[in-house]
């Protein structure tokens, strides 16, 4: 079960890495998920929040993140311009030794490194979108090079020890994939084998947000892609989702997407 919100990286440039730019137009939020891949997101505006290994990291304008192959996060976004690089454990292994044991951590902002690894991002896009003759050795040194100021300035060797147990991944994957049912703590403690009080604080403790909180996400989340790519009333769609109280899911989903549910209907009507 934990494959299935196991990514893997597809790559989408020939050298043997994924790289794209993302424009993205409205609030969102991307369920936790991990990757057989090193991931960076650089931001150029607008504001990325994730939580992974329990904590918080705000990512806005000018900066960037990294997260280790197999560390579960999710996403939550405002209106934002970012790069993503995704290299595949495949591709560093000439490079590094163990690539699936590397702990990054992005603590500081204002190193050289970390200046380097942002004008690294701004290269890629220029190469890649302009296309000369060549430019694959030119995509390949750049990558190269950001992957050396990666691992020399902000990656260990060792597994960090915060790392969520492959029972609560599974947990993870079933819940993404049975979001619209009537779950609850205790229904879903039952059936993974914990006591319920000891999973709430499992959970909360390396997951970062409470069991309930992250049912929500899921199915505001699906709520919302719905609203803006169908024109089904409201009300069915709350109930699709699993969102049987319609006063709690407009006061949530106003906090998440900074708008009513009737408000994003209409903007995605209008354009």
């Amino acid at each position: 079960m934990v494959n299935e919100h196991h990514e893997n990286v597809v790559p989408n440039i020939d050298v043997g890495v994924r790289f794209y730019e993302s424009n993205v137009t409205n609030s969102g939020y991307v369920p936790f998920h991990w990757h057989s891949s090193i991931e960076l997101v650089c931001v150029m505006a607008g504001e990325l929040r994730f939580n992974l290994n329990g904590t918080t990291k705000v990512v806005g304008a000018n900066q960037f993140m990294a997260i280790s192959s197999g560390v579960v996060h999710d996403v939550t976004n405002t209106p934002n311009h970012a790069f993503v690089l995704q290299i595949p454990l495949a591709f560093m292994a000439p490079y590094v030794a163990h690539p699936d044991q590397l702990n990054i951590r992005v603590d500081e902002s204002e190193s050289t490194a970390y200046r380097a690894i942002i004008a690294d991002f701004l290269k890629l896009n220029q190469i890649n979108t302009q296309r000369h003759a060549g430019y694959l050795f030119d995509i390949g040194a750049v990558v190269l090079h950001l992957l050396k100021l990666l691992v020399n300035n902000f990656a260990t060797p060792a597994v960090t020890s915060h790392q969520i147990t492959s029972h609560l991944k599974d947990l993870i994957a079933f819940v993404n994939a049975n979001y619209a049912q009537p779950l609850t703590v205790h229904d879903l403690a039952q059936r993974f084998g914990y006591n319920p009080n000891y999973l709430s604080r499992l959970f909360k403790q390396q997951v970062g947000i409470s069991l309930i909180d992250y049912l929500y996400k899921i199915r505001l989340n699906a709520f919302h892609r719905d609203l803006i790519t169908t024109k089904r009333p409201i009300s069915d769609l709350m109930k699709k989702h699993g969102l049987r109280n319609a006063r709690t899911t407009r006061m949530l989903f106003k906090q998440l997407y900074n708008q009513l549910p009737s408000q994003v209907r209409r903007d995605a009507q209008h354009n």
